[in-house]
């Protein structure tokens, strides 16, 4: 299906309410255009994804970069998030894959954005300079989830401090549950959840599932002497 055949038949079905694409064929260039549309993910191959006149809540977005592209390729150079935000200003659920550049903090806070699921890999520079982002911008958010995704090649800039870099600067007042998924004790994880529970004055409960059993207890003892924010803030450690 080309571009516009595809347009054409979202922009004519003035009813829809939910639409899923994943690894399409025929176009790079997502534009869509539905007034009644409350649910959207994709995942796949894309350069640009836009919208126009829609009521969206809920959002997933995955990007696999093209073979042959240049791999310094960024998301927040092919989907320019800043735009995609100020397109969305009442989306209230987000699940995305954090890849790429992009800037310190968007021009407009997501003031509606009350759940936040990343994927991140914890190596990369760039990755976690992108979910510090979407987080400085997210101030009334109230759940988040945190993926670890295998790691990768190492960034050659070290990414350790990222988080505790004027970190008192972004606090999470309504965030009360946190949850971190497949994290193997590097010291960007660690320095994240410090970063989330020294933020959030009401938190109530840090689910972490390691990727591996036998650092349960080593993790476990390392968080107890991590500063909180909030007196009900509780530590939850599942198996992997």
């Amino acid at each position: 299906m080309d571009q516009g055949l595809f347009e054409h038949m979202i922009s004519g079905c003035t009813l829809l309410e939910q639409l899923i694409l994943m690894n399409f064929d025929g176009f790079t260039v997502v534009n869509i255009n539905a007034p009644n549309l409350r649910f959207f993910s994709i995942g796949g191959v894309f350069d640009d994804v836009s919208f126009r006149d829609t009521s969206l809540a809920i959002v997933f977005i995955g990007l696999s970069v093209k073979i042959g592209y240049d791999q310094n390729l960024t998301l927040g150079d092919t989907c320019n998030l800043v735009k995609f935000f100020s397109q969305l200003p009442s989306i209230q659920r987000l699940e995305y894959l954090a890849v790429g550049h992009i800037p310190g903090k968007l021009s407009s806070p997501c003031m509606e954005l009350n759940y936040l699921s990343i994927r991140i890999n914890f190596n990369d520079k760039d990755e976690n300079l992108a979910a510090l982002c979407l987080l400085r911008s997210s101030p009334n958010l109230q759940e988040l989830e945190i993926l670890a995704l295998p790691e990768e090649d190492m960034s050659p800039e070290r990414v350790e401090n990222i988080w505790l870099e004027d970190y008192h600067n972004c606090p999470f007042n309504q965030l009360r549950l946190v949850q971190v998924a497949d994290i193997v004790g590097v010291q960007c994880e660690m320095n994240v959840i410090y970063f989330l529970l020294a933020n959030s004055p009401v938190l109530e409960r840090m689910i972490v599932r390691p990727a591996f059993n036998s650092m349960r207890c080593e993790l476990l003892k390392e968080l107890e002497l991590f500063p909180r924010a909030s007196v009900r803030a509780e530590i939850i450690f599942l198996d992997p």
